[in-house]
């Protein structure tokens, strides 16, 4: 499994999109799977009150998966913003238990995040409060990568997208 983080609104799903289209990966999103075992959904600010319970959820899901024994790629995320609005990292624990084969970070501008986010979600978010999220996703994205021993691609929106393709294709 190749986990393929970054904030909302970075491209994540788009990209997943690609590399099913290039290389037919299947790919999954963290929060679909959270919700379809969990069976309620977010809300569009992307708050969330219970990040430790939803990681339970994303596991169970991830075990499921994995006894079809095929190669998949996860969509999902290093941090998420609490119901207080803090940006809360991830447990360690539960990245240790996904056991990714490699991660690839997807980063984009913070003013186009912001952008993406209103068309897609109409909820205002300040491109400096974007980039905040987006700088402690990239730094525990690689502390995670350290820890595991895994491989870690930071991808700079489109400008890259070959090279992160093959960066993938040669751990799948």
């Amino acid at each position: 499994m190749i986990f393929v983080g970054g904030v909302h609104g970075v491209g994540k799903t788009h990209f997943c999109s690609l590399l099913k289209e290039r290389l037919g990966i299947p790919a999954y999103s963290a929060s679909q799977l959270i919700s379809d075992v969990k069976q309620s959904g977010f809300s569009p600010d992307k708050r969330v009150a219970d990040i430790d319970e939803n990681q339970m959820y994303l596991l169970e899901a991830i075990d499921n998966l994995r006894s079809k024994g095929s190669e998949f790629l996860l969509d999902g995320h290093f941090c998420l913003l609490n119901a207080d609005s803090e940006i809360i990292r991830i447990s360690e624990n539960t990245f240790i238990r996904l056991n990714p084969d490699a991660i690839v970070l997807i980063t984009e501008n913070s003013d186009v995040i912001a952008k993406r986010r209103f068309e897609r979600d109409h909820v205002e978010h300040k491109a400096d409060d974007i980039a905040r999220f987006q700088e402690a996703e990239i730094s525990y994205a690689r502390e995670i990568a350290g820890k595991l021993g895994i491989p870690l691609i930071v991808s700079y929106g489109s400008n890259d997208v070959n090279e992160t393709i093959e960066f993938i294709r040669g751990r799948m």
